[in-house]
């Protein structure tokens, strides 16, 4: 295999292990925040409204983080398959070019 190949070969994987703890991260972020309870009570009976819209901030800002987590953990996925496709396909390539063609020596 061609080194400049099995750099880039490398080079995905590790794009995906950053994409990984992206993810984890971000899902980290999603749990601590699904720990906060978000309670009416505590704020005073004339910001009501201010609680309401604080609890759909909660709830969107928890959403968003659990969604960002998936995508990542999709995009590492797919940087690990577009690896896995291009050395199973630099492979038969190169075995194909061979079969047909053999350089002088």
């Amino acid at each position: 295999m061609d080194p400049e190949i099995a750099l880039s070969f490398e080079a995905l994987t590790k794009d995906a292990s950053i994409w990984d703890e992206a993810s984890d991260t971000l899902q980290s972020s999603a749990n601590d925040l699904s720990g906060i309870e978000v309670n009416r009570g505590a704020f005073s009976f004339a910001a009501i409204d201010l609680a309401d819209t604080y609890a759909e901030l909660h709830t969107r800002v928890q959403q968003l983080l659990s969604d960002g987590a998936s995508r990542t953990s999709e995009g590492a996925d797919a940087l690990r398959a577009v690896r896995d496709d291009f050395e199973r396909y630099e492979d038969i390539t190169q075995s194909e070019l061979y079969r047909i063609w053999q350089p002088a020596v």
